[in-house]
């Protein structure tokens, strides 16, 4: 009896974690919310080989974001969402025919409401970064005044270029965005250098961020800078 009991005890325990898991009241441990989103984004294809890398969302407070390749994100790439013990793909880039980027964004703007955020400014930069990484790019490529000045003054030579890359991968690249509160919400102006296209060019995209974390709208600027004749070369890889 007094083992019975202690096993009945020992169950009604492991389903009280499981419950809280589940209301994402309590959050699971990193590897269970991993192998969730592998599950979500594959089955019923093997994860064997699959890479998976969590994406950093500080102010995010349950829901935990995952971005699952296969192939070199050739094969499959896909956004997966975890809260508590529930997976969801968010963003499917790499389907064809590819998925419509307003369901996309319905799909995130629906899981991070969900998360009860109020933001204030610091957390609003942290926000667009993770913004910027699950569009794939990288917010340490987000340039200051002082930045965008230095990359006109080294688009002659390949290797200032990349020492300039370089010097921008700090953990305080955040700072570079600079985000004003206004009513509900936080606007920003980030000048983006994108290193992965012809011509590097640097792009002004416009973010308007609500306080509980959801993006309403995006606009990129056409670029005006970089061509051919700045130092670069077609087919110019991301440093």
């Amino acid at each position: 009896m007094r083992w019975a009991g202690l096993a009945a005890g020992a169950l009604l325990a492991l389903l009280g974690v499981g419950a809280l898991w589940a209301t994402a009241l309590v959050d699971p441990p990193e590897s269970v919310s991993r192998e969730l989103a592998l599950l979500s984004s594959l089955y019923p294809e093997s994860s064997r080989g699959a890479q998976i890398e969590r994406i950093p969302c500080r102010p995010l407070r349950h829901l935990r974001l995952y971005v699952v390749c296969t192939g070199g994100c050739e094969e499959t790439w896909v956004i997966v969402g975890v809260r508590g013990l529930w997976a969801e793909n968010l963003a499917n880039p790499g389907r064809i025919p590819p998925q419509p980027l307003e369901e996309s964004r319905s799909r995130i703007a629906a899981a991070v409401a969900r998360d009860g955020l109020n933001l204030d400014r610091d957390a609003s930069r942290e926000m667009i970064a993770c913004y910027l990484t699950i569009d794939g790019l990288l917010p340490t490529l987000v340039l200051g005044p002082l930045d965008r000045v230095a990359l006109e003054q080294t688009r002659d030579s390949e290797e200032k270029m990349q020492a300039l890359a370089q010097s921008l991968d700090t953990n305080d690249a955040v700072s570079r965005i600079d985000a004003v509160e206004y009513d509900d919400g936080f606007r920003a102006r980030t000048s983006y250098w994108d290193t992965s296209t012809y011509g590097r060019p640097v792009l002004e995209i416009d973010w308007d961020v609500a306080r509980n974390g959801v993006l309403r709208s995006l606009e990129v600027i056409e670029p005006t800078t970089g061509d051919s004749a700045s130092g670069s070369t077609p087919d110019s890889p991301r440093f």
